[in-house]
This record gives C-alpha cells, structure tokens and sequence, in this order.
C-alpha cells in the first residue's frame, strides 16, 4: 500500500523592493501670492493721483512674479506659468496708462462739478440783485443805501437762498452788484479761497463792436447830407 505523500509548500516569492518615489514639488504658494501681488498692483494703478505709485512697485512686482512663474513651471505648472509670465509683462504699461487716465477723468469730473457749483452761486446773485432793485424802487433808496439780506427776504419771492459750497452772501448797497464770498480753505473753478465772486467775474467776456465796425460820426454826417 503506497502512503500518500504530501509534497512541500512553494516557497513563498520574495517581497518586491519598494521604489521611493520623489514627492511632487507644490507651487500653490507661489502662485497665490502672484496673482495678490499682480491683483493689488493692477487695483492701485486705477486709483488717481495714488496710482502714480504703481509705476514704482511695477518693477519689484513684475520680475517677481516672472520668477515664480518659472518656478512654478517647472514644477508641472506650465499653463499657470504662462498666464503669469504674460500677465506680468502687461502689467507694466497698465501701471503707467491706467493712473494717466484716471486721474484726467477725475479732473475732468471736478472742473464740471466746480463750473456747476459756480452757475448756481451767479444765479443766487441774479436773484438778490433782483431783489435789491425792486427794494430799492419800492423804498425810493438812492445809490449808495445800505441794504441787508433780512430786508430783502421778502423781495426773492419765497425764494430760498441756499449756500453751495459755505459761501456767505452780502448784497452791497445800492448801486453795487452783490457778491458771494468763498469761504478761506475753499476754491471753486477760477476763483480761490475768500475771494469775492459777483456775476460780472463769473461772466463770459462778451464780443463788442469793433470800431472799424461803427460808422464814425463824420460819415454819419456825410450820410445824413
């Protein structure tokens, strides 16, 4: 009778040799600080007056993020890396137009508003000098009478005189045209702090009739013969 022999387990295969594996390089940090410092610079040169300084941190800013768009690229950010690189390269004449721009548009916002203020203060001195000559004509006051706001009240016609920008109104005796004054610390278009504004220097210089243009008298005369 033949015993049953069992045969020996297989060996058992030898554990593979773990291969190390390089960690993957981030670049996360890098790129979000390019983006805030391409972010603030780009945001600062729309700013007027301030924006000027954008022109200066440009040439900080934008070499750095070059640098850390390199470095990212070859870190497998080749796309990020590129976006940056083109972003930074225009952002340099975006630091000098965008302050130009704005700051010509804000000038140009405050001249209008300054011309605005300005029609609004000659209308009030229409309506005072209004005011006067129809006090005048009411009170028989001759030229050179002291006249105050208060007695004048009731000459605008339940017109209201409002301040525009703190000027003080005095309307002159009769005879003078009344005036505005600015306060000290306030300019308004062509006119500085405390200066007196009357509708005459406000006016826009009206064309006269040159002489040449008249008949003189001797050819009215020779017109008239």
């Amino acid at each position: 009778m033949t015993d049953n022999i069992t045969p020996p387990p297989a060996p058992a295969p030898a554990p593979a040799t773990p291969v190390a594996v390089a960690p993957a390089k981030r670049y996360q940090g890098m790129a979000i600080t390019s983006w805030i410092l391409l972010i603030f610079t780009g945001l600062l040169a729309i700013v007027p007056l301030l924006g000027f300084a954008s022109a200066l941190m440009v040439w900080i800013v934008g070499p750095l993020v070059i640098i850390f768009a390199i470095v990212i690229m070859t870190r497998g950010g080749t796309g990020h890396g590129i976006i940056l690189i083109i972003l930074a390269l225009l952002l340099f004449p975006w630091s000098f137009l965008a302050p130009a721009i704005s700051t010509l548009l804000l000038g140009a916002s405050v001249n209008a508003q300054e011309q605005a203020q300005e029609k609004q203060i000659i209308n009030n001195l229409n309506k005072i000098d209004a005011a006067k000559t129809t006090w005048a004509s009411d009170t028989g006051a001759s030229a050179g009478t002291a006249v105050t706001m208060t007695e004048l009240t009731k000459y605008l016609n339940g017109q209201e005189i409002k301040t525009i920008v703190g000027e003080t109104y005095d309307p002159h005796p009769v005879g003078e045209a009344p005036a505005a004054k600015l306060p000290a610390t306030k300019s308004l278009a062509s006119h500085k702090g405390g200066e007196e504004i009357t509708a005459a220097s406000s006016a826009a210089p009206t064309s006269s009739t040159s002489p040449a243009a008249s008949p003189s008298p001797s050819a009215s005369a020779d017109e008239e013969e």
